[in-house]
C-alpha cells in the first residue's frame, strides 16, 4: 500500500502588515522527501503522525513536500503558486499512490483565495482523480469550509489548545485512510457551521467553557459508527466568510448520523454561546498583579495577546514593557524581536554595556521603540531543541541569533529584568528551550511576559504560579471590536447578537 503525504500549513493574520513571502517558508519550513523524514518522523507534528501511522498500519509513506512557517499576513501569489504547485507535480510525477494524507491548517489565506487550504483540497482531488482516497488532518484554529470537506474522503482536527495531539490526530487519520483503502469502511462527512465566534481567550481545551465542548466531541466519537468528531474552534483573525466555529463529524457509511452528531454538538455550544465573550484584563491590571503576586510560588506568566506569535503578532510588541517601566517592575523576562538591537550586541560582544531601542519596529500597532541599557549576557545561534511535546509538536527550533540582555534598573525598571532578543519572528514562546538554550532559566523570575495566548501553556504552566491574560492592542487582540471587517459573513455572534441559528444551514 502506497501513500503519499504533503501539506502546506499556514495560519494566516489577515490584519498582519507582514506578507508571507516564498522566502518565509524558504527560511522557516519547505522540505521535500528526505528532508521532512529527518526532520518530523521524530517530533510530534502532523507529519510525525503520518509516519508512526505508516509503521502502525503498514503502508509505504511517500513524504512529497510540506511547507510551514509561523503565523504572518496574507499569503502571496508567488509563495502559493510555487509550492502548491511543486506539491501538485510531486502527486502526478511520483505516483500512483492508493491514497493521500493531507496535513493543512485551515485557516490560510492567500491573495488569490480566501479559502486556500479548501483550494488546495481541491487541486489535490483533480489530481488523484475522484477515485483516490484523500483524508485530511487541520490545527483546531481552522475555519473550515465545505469546500474542504467536498474534496476529501475524511477530515481530522486536533483536540487540544494548546495543540499536544497532532501526532495522535495524524495517526488517526492515518486508520481511516487504511480502512478506506482496504473497503473497511466508507466514510462520509457532515459540516455543521455555527454563526458564531469563539474569543481568542476562551479557546484553552483544558478549561471552560471550551472544555465541556470538547467533552462533547468525545462523547460523540463514543456512538456507533462514527469514525471521527471534531471542533473547529475557528480563527477569529482572518477576515473571510467562513470565519467561526464548526463541526465536522465522520461516519461509516451512515450521513444521517453523522448529520445528528454534527448538529448535536453545534447545538449545545450554541446554546451557551454567552460564555465564549472577551473578559479579559487590561495591561495595567495583568502587570500590576503579576507585580504584587506572592514571592517564591514560581513566576506569573502574563500573556501578550494582542502580540499573540502563533497568532500572527509581530514579536516585537512593547506594549507590556512600557507598562513595567511605569509599574517599576523587578525580575521580569521577556523576548523580542528585533534584529537591529541584535546586530548591535553582536557587534558589542558579551559583558558589554549597550544602550538601545528594543522592539515596536514592525508597525504602530504594537507600541514605540523603548530605550533600555543592558549587559550582553550571552549570545547564541538560536537554534535548540524540544524534545517533549508542545504546542504544535515542533522538535526543532531556529530563531537565528538570539542575544541574552541583562537590564539596568533604568526608565523606572527596578533589577534583574532580562530581554531575550532574536532575529527571527518565530512561533512564539512555545518552549523553554528558548530560554535555557541562552542561559536564562524563566523559573528564578518573578514575571514572565509570554507572547502568545495558549501556545505557551504547555511550557510555563509547569513552572507558573499563575498565568494571567493581557489584553493588549495588536494584531491579535482579544478585542474583536478594534478590528475593521470586511469580508466576514453576516449576522455573526457576538458581533450581532441577534443572530441565528439553523441547523443544516451551510456558509457557502
Amino acid at each position: 500500500m502506497r501513500i503519499a503525504c504533503l501539506g502546506m500549513m499556514h495560519e494566516t493574520n489577515t490584519f498582519q502588515s507582514v506578507p508571507t513571502t516564498y522566502e518565509e517558508f524558504e527560511n522557516f519550513e519547505l522540505l521535500r522527501g528526505e528532508e521532512i523524514t529527518a526532520q518530523h518522523s521524530t517530533a510530534n507534528s502532523t507529519m510525525a503522525g503520518f509516519f508512526e501511522g505508516a509503521g502502525r498500519f503498514e503502508f509505504d509513506l511517500v513524504p512529497l513536500v510540506h511547507a510551514f512557517t509561523g503565523p504572518t499576513g496574507t499569503v502571496t501569489k508567488d509563495a502559493f503558486d510555487r509550492i502548491v504547485g511543486e506539491m501538485i507535480d510531486g502527486l502526478r510525477n511520483s505516483g500512483p499512490f492508493d491514497g493521500i494524507l493531507l496535513g493543512q491548517h485551515g485557516a490560510a489565506v492567500s491573495e488569490e483565495y480566501p479559502d486556500m487550504d479548501g483550494e488546495i483540497a481541491r487541486r489535490v482531488r483533480d489530481a488523484v482523480g475522484p477515485d483516490t482516497p484523500v483524508v485530511m488532518c487541520l490545527d483546531l484554529h481552522s475555519n473550515i469550509t465545505r469546500v474542504m470537506i467536498d474534496n476529501v474522503d475524511a477530515t481530522v482536527v486536533y483536540r487540544t489548545n494548546p495543540h499536544l495531539d497532532p501526532k495522535p490526530r495524524a495517526v488517526e487519520a492515518s486508520e481511516i485512510l487504511v480502512k478506506t483503502i482496504r473497503g473497511e469502511a466508507k466514510p462520509v462527512q457532515w459540516i455543521e457551521q455555527l454563526p458564531m465566534v469563539i474569543n481568542i481567550s476562551k479557546q484553552p481545551t483544558e478549561l471552560e467553557p471550551m472544555k465541556s465542548v470538547m467533552d462533547d466531541v468525545r462523547t460523540v466519537i463514543e456512538r456507533p459508527g462514527i469514525l471521527s468528531a471534531s471542533c473547529g474552534q475557528g480563527y477569529p483573525y482572518a477576515d473571510v466568510i467562513e470565519m467561526g466555529v464548526s463541526f465536522v463529524v465522520v461516519a461509516d457509511g451512515d450521513v444521517d448520523a453523522a448529520r445528528d452528531a454534527a448538529e448535536w454538538l453545534a447545538s449545545r455550544t450554541w446554546a451557551n454561546r454567552a460564555l465564549f465573550g472577551n473578559d479579559t484584563p487590561t495591561p495595567s491590571e495583568a502587570l500590576t498583579a503579576a507585580i504584587n503576586a506572592p514571592v517564591g510560588e514560581g513566576p506569573t506568566v502574563v500573556m501578550d495577546m494582542g502580540d499573540n506569535v502563533g497568532g500572527g503578532g509581530s514579536a516585537d510588541s512593547t506594549h507590556l514593557l512600557l507598562e513595567a517601566q511605569k509599574q517599576g517592575a523587578s525580575e521580569l523576562l521577556m523576548s523580542l524581536f528585533d534584529p537591529e538591537a541584535v546586530q548591535r550586541c553582536v557587534t558589542a560582544g558579551p559583558g558589554v554595556e549597550i544602550t538601545l531601542k528594543v522592539g515596536g519596529k514592525t508597525d504602530d500597532m504594537h507600541g514605540d521603540p523603548i530605550e533600555v541599557t543592558g549587559h550582553v549576557r550571552a549570545i547564541t545561534d538560536g537554534k535548540y531543541e524540544e524534545p517533549t511535546p508542545t504546542h504544535g509538536g515542533i522538535r526543532f527550533f531556529d530563531y537565528g541569533p538570539t542575544v541574552a540582555l541583562d537590564i539596568s534598573p533604568t526608565n523606572g525598571l527596578g533589577e534583574g529584568n532580562t530581554l531575550l532578543l532574536h532575529t527571527k519572528r518565530g512561533v512564539g514562546n512555545m518552549s523553554r528551550q528558548q530560554m535555557y538554550s541562552a542561559g536564562i532559566f524563566p523559573e528564578r523570575y518573578r514575571v514572565v511576559i509570554a507572547k502568545g495566548v495558549v501556545s505557551p501553556r504547555a511550557a510555563y504552566e509547569p513552572i507558573a504560579r499563575e498565568i494571567i491574560l493581557a489584553d493588549t492592542p495588536g494584531v491579535a487582540s482579544a478585542d474583536l471590536d478594534s478590528f475593521n471587517f470586511t469580508q466576514r459573513r453576516k449576522s455573526l455572534y457576538p458581533f450581532e447578537e441577534d443572530a441565528k441559528y439553523t441547523p443544516g444551514e451551510i456558509t457557502r
